[in-house]
C-alpha cells in the first residue's frame, strides 16, 4: 500500500529544501506524535525505522557479560543486534499459535538480561500477546531488567487489542517501538518511533545517531498521521478483509496458515527443503513471499497481504505449484 496522497505532496514540498540539513530532534513530529498518544513529546524518540531505533536500544543496553530474552522465531534484528553489541540472546519458543510464550520468556530472565523483548504482532508469525499477560510479564520483571515490546504492526491488531502504551502512561519503566513502514507505507523512508520515560529517553539521546531521519522522510510522517483520521480506518479494514482471503485461500489449498494479526500470514510447509522449492516456483511466476529462515522458521513462508487482485495472483500461484508437487 503506497503513501497517502497528502504525504505524497507533503514530500515533494520537503524535497525542494534538501540542501539544508533535517531537524535534528523531529520536534514536529514528536510533537504529534504525543498528541495523538496522550504522552509528552520529551517521551518520544524518533529512529531510522525500527531497525535503527534496535541499534540505539542495544548499544545503550548491551555489553559482553549482559542478555538479551526475546520469543523465537521473531524479527532477526534484535539478535543480531544484541550480538554486535557482545551480548548473549537467551530465546523463548513460542506458542503453537505463534504468540510469544510469556511464561517461558519470563522463566529464561536472569540477573544479566538487561532487555525483555516482546514482538507484538510478532514477526513473522503474526501473532500477538494477551494485554493481561503483557501486565502479568512486566510486573514479573526484576529492576535490573527493561521490557521493550516492539509494535511495528500495532495499527492492524483489532480495536480495543493489547496496547503496551497503557503501562507507559501508567509511569512505569518500559520502551514502546512503532513504525511509519507498514500501515502508513513509507518503508522506503525508514521512519520509526520509541516511547518511553524520559530519563531512558535521555539515556538512549547519547547513542542515537544526529541526523538519521530525513526532512523529506519527516514531513511525510507528520503529514500521514495528520491525515490518518481520514484515510487510515479505509485502508486498515481493507487489509484485514484481504488476510481473511489469503488465510481462507491457503486452507482450502490444504495448508495451516497461523492466525494472524499483522499484514502478512506465515504458512509452515514441514521443511526447508519444500518451502525453498514452493518460493522459487512463486518467484518463476512473478510472486514474492518471504522465506522465514533467517527469523527462525526455515521450513515456512511469509505471505504479505496485498490489495484483493494481488492476493487471488498469488493463491492462484500457489495452487499451481502445490498442483505439480504431484
Amino acid at each position: 500500500y503506497p503513501p497517502f496522497p497528502a504525504a505524497l505532496e507533503a514530500m515533494a514540498d520537503a524535497a525542494a529544501g534538501a540542501h539544508t540539513y533535517p531537524d535534528a530532534s523531529a520536534s514536529a513530529l514528536r510533537r504529534e506524535l504525543g498528541d495523538r498518544l496522550g504522552v509528552d513529546p520529551g517521551m518520544v524518540m524518533l529512529g531510522s525505522g525500527i531497525d535503527g531505533l534496535i541499534g540505539t536500544v542495544t548499544t545503550a543496553f548491551l555489553e559482553p557479560g549482559a542478555e538479551l530474552a526475546i520469543g523465537w522465531p521473531s524479527f532477526v534484528s534484535w539478535p543480531l543486534r544484541a550480538q554486535l553489541a557482545g551480548a548473549a540472546v537467551v530465546r523463548a519458543p513460542l506458542r503453537d499459535d505463534g504468540v510469544f510464550d510469556l511464561t517461558a520468556l519470563s522463566a529464561l530472565v536472569g540477573p544479566r538480561t538487561r532487555l525483555a523483548v516482546v514482538v507484538s504482532p510478532n514477526n513473522p508469525t503474526g501473532g500477538a500477546v494477551a494485554h493481561d499477560d503483557l501486565l502479568a510479564f512486566h510486573e514479573e520483571l526484576p529492576a535490573s531488567t527493561t521490557m521493550v515490546v516492539d509494535e511495528a504492526y500495532f495499527e492492524f491488531l483489532p480495536e480495543g487489542g493489547p496496547d503496551a502504551l497503557d503501562i507507559l502512561r501508567s509511569g512505569q519503566r518500559v520502551i514502546v517501538m512503532r513504525t511509519f513502514s507498514k500501515a502508513y507505507g513509507l518503508a522506503g523512508l525508514r521512519v520509526g518511533y520509541l516511547l518511553a520515560p524520559p530519563s531512558l529517553i535521555a539515556e538512549l539521546g547519547k547513542v542515537r545517531p544526529a541526523f538519521d531521519i530525513s526532512s523529506v522522510a519527516q514531513a511525510a510522517a507528520l503529514s500521514s498521521l495528520k491525515c490518518a483520521d481520514e484515510h487510515l480506518e479505509e485502508r486498515l479494514t481493507e487489509i484485514a478483509t484481504a488476510r481473511e482471503a489469503l488465510t481462507s485461500g491457503l486452507t482450502d489449498l490444504g495448508l495451516s496458515p497461523l492466525p494472524s494479526a499483522a499484514n502478512f500470514v506465515l504458512v509452515d510447509f514441514g521443511s526447508q527443503e519444500r518451502s525453498l522449492a514452493v518460493n522459487e516456483g512463486l518467484l518463476d511466476r512473478g510472486v514474492i513471499v518471504r522465506p522465514a529462515g533467517a527469523f527462525g522458521a526455515p521450513t515456512a513462508l511469509r505471505i504479505s497481504v496485498g490489495r484483493p487482485a494481488e492476493v487471488e495472483r498469488a493463491l492462484a500461484a500457489l495452487g499451481e505449484v502445490l498442483a505439480e508437487e504431484g
